[in-house]
């Protein structure tokens, strides 16, 4: 049966007419904005509204990093069927510089948050302010700077002696074990005339 003649010609993906969605039975309708200017400055005059305005601003003092709401902002022109997923990558920076700029003015001097804080940061802060203290005792006090790194070493020190009583006690506990039992080392399959 040629490819022509079968009865599934009809219904498959890569036969579907110019103009529909692959995975829906309706007519696809093309995207307002394919020019990325054009996409940026239809989300510039949607946040040139005062009432879109200010509720973007609260969501930046309230904390929301400002990478997020762009991300969400070109997402959700994206979902709209306003432009595709190619223009949306290509203007996400300037929407993120956009809302930047947008939570400076007025000479906004409180704190806000560009990126996403990473779950350890609070670790990676202890680290930088210890390396910190430390830089600066060994610029101004090189002595105790010594002392302070003497005792790190000797704390260091004693936990991987922990870790390796940990180890060994971990070990004996499990050649205790062992020897119940002896463990063949040949393999699995018996020779002839052997028995298993």
């Amino acid at each position: 049966m040629a490819l022509d003649d079968s009865p599934y010609r009809k219904t498959m993906m890569s036969r579907a007419p110019v103009g529909y969605w692959m995975t829906q039975d309706k007519k696809a309708v093309p995207q307002k904005y394919t020019d990325p200017e054009d996409a940026l400055q239809s989300i510039i005059n949607n946040l040139d509204i005062e009432k879109n305005r200010n509720t973007m601003k609260a969501y930046i003092y309230a904390g929301i990093p400002v990478s997020t709401l762009a991300e969400t902002i070109v997402r959700a022109g994206y979902a709209e069927n306003k432009f595709n997923p190619d223009v949306a990558e290509l203007i996400k920076p300037a929407v993120g510089l956009m809302l930047t700029d947008m939570a400076l003015e007025n000479n906004f001097m409180g704190s806000f948050r560009l990126t996403p804080q990473p779950v350890y940061q609070e670790e990676l802060d202890e680290i930088e302010f210890e390396s910190t203290i430390m830089s600066l005792m060994e610029e101004r006090n090189p002595k105790l700077a010594r002392v302070v790194q003497m005792k790190r070493d000797e704390d260091e020190q004693e936990q991987l002696k922990i870790k390796e009583d940990q180890i060994l006690k971990r070990t004996e506990e499990i050649k205790a074990n062992n020897t119940a039992k002896p463990v063949s080392t040949e393999g699995f399959i018996a020779r002839d005339g052997e028995t298993i």
